[in-house]
């Protein structure tokens, strides 16, 4: 082997200190400390990110038993949801549907009905719907803009769809098919 050149072997035993006038002098040690200072050392390199947060107590509901409200209607100050997707189906099923990539079999019209004729042809589509096994109609219910204060039909629609069970999921419309003005409802199998 050539005297020149270092072996692997040759380093294991050395342990090279620089001096410390080469490594940090002491301004910069006392700059470091400086900035350091209101710093505490972490005892492990973990840190728990759930410490800090507050534990809430589960408080139930009270149920105002007074209330009269039709059993097979949910009440008016309930909020209408804009789209209802039961817990038990595929992401894929749902992600079709919003797409639009389930064509409609059936559809129904609800422009110029009051409220209650509104709720009595819904109820009857749906059933012959239902009867007949189709799996999507769209119910076109309008976005409410020549209402007097703000739309009717729709939260209607979107409420009572919420209380059938023949319904498994509904959601707005794709442009093509009438958008918020409109909604896909995705029927139970008989």
């Amino acid at each position: 082997m050539n005297a020149g050149q270092r072996v692997f072997s040759d380093n294991i035993g050395e342990n090279r200190v620089l001096p410390r006038d080469n490594f940090m002098n002491d301004d910069d040690d006392s700059e470091f400390a400086g900035l350091m200072a209101g710093v505490k050392r972490l005892h492990n390199d973990r840190i728990n990110v759930y410490r800090h947060r507050g534990h809430k107590k589960f408080v139930p509901r009270s149920q105002d038993h007074n209330a009269a409200a039709p059993a097979n209607y949910p009440s008016m100050s309930a909020p209408a949801r804009d789209s209802h997707f039961n817990s038990g189906m595929q992401t894929k099923l749902q992600r079709r549907i919003r797409q639009g990539q389930i064509r409609p079999e059936a559809s129904l019209d609800l422009h110029g009905y009051r409220q209650h004729e509104a709720e009595q042809t819904l109820a009857q589509f749906l059933e012959h719907a239902l009867q007949q096994g189709m799996r999507m109609v769209i119910v076109i219910h309008g976005q409410g803009y020549r209402s007097h204060s703000e739309a009717v039909l729709k939260p209607l629609v979107q409420r009572w769809l919420a209380s059938q069970p023949g319904v498994l999921a509904w959601c707005p419309a794709q442009p093509r098919d009438g958008a918020a003005g409109a909604s896909y409802v995705y029927l139970r199998s008989s």
